[in-house]
């Protein structure tokens, strides 16, 4: 069953500096990674925002057949917290419970992830719950990201984010308030052509 209570907010504003073209727009398996993203949010939730920011004009158009709110970053080269912001201002606070962020460069992150984020969250009333990275590179200390649930006692927190790392910086200072569920796959992301690369090789 559907968790319309939930919204989520898929941030896809950069402009994809390092790889040399929009990452959102790279095909796997007939396609993109942002219509990947977007249909598996939209298996957990009917209310799904996507904010966009660079080259908005090739972007839009190959999501325009989904059921999901567009925002729009006009300080998208500010980073993801001025993404977050836009995301968070679009939302009708009121009907929500929580906000679930995701990128829209994780081609591993699925229902089931999500799914598990949502019932963590339900089961334990920790007001954040972020994905924990494995294997850790940091020398045995967790890293965390997202995907990330964040329950309404955040969300004014959220608007007044501010510079290039997102949400990370809030889940590290609120590090006791955190659940942590494991995702084996969550530092693939496609940052370059390398990464890229090897992402292709992997599928």
């Amino acid at each position: 069953m559907k968790k319309n209570n939930i919204a989520i907010l898929i941030l896809a504003a950069g402009s994809s500096s390092r790889l040399g073209e929009p990452k959102q727009l790279l095909e796997l398996n007939g396609e993109t990674l942002l219509q990947k993203a977007i249909g598996t949010a939209l298996g957990i939730s009917d209310s799904v925002t996507v904010v966009l920011g660079a080259n908005k004009e090739i972007i839009q158009p190959t999501i325009s057949d989904y059921s999901i709110q567009l925002a729009f970053n006009k300080n998208w080269k500010e980073g993801m917290s001025s993404s977050i912001q836009v995301g968070m201002e679009s939302l009708e606070h009121d009907k929500y419970d929580a906000v679930l962020i995701m990128l829209c460069d994780q081609p591993f992150v699925d229902v089931l992830l999500l799914n598990n984020i949502i019932a963590v969250f339900e089961k334990n009333k920790n007001p954040i719950v972020a994905c924990e990275y494995t294997p850790c590179p940091l020398k045995g200390e967790d890293k965390i990201g997202v995907p990330a649930l964040f329950d309404v006692s955040f969300f004014e927190k959220l608007k007044k984010l501010k510079g290039q790392g997102g949400a990370k910086a809030l889940m590290m200072n609120h590090i006791e308030e955190v659940e942590k569920v494991v995702f084996e796959k969550g530092e693939i992301d496609v940052d370059t052509q390398e990464d890229w690369a090897r992402l292709k090789n992997e599928i």
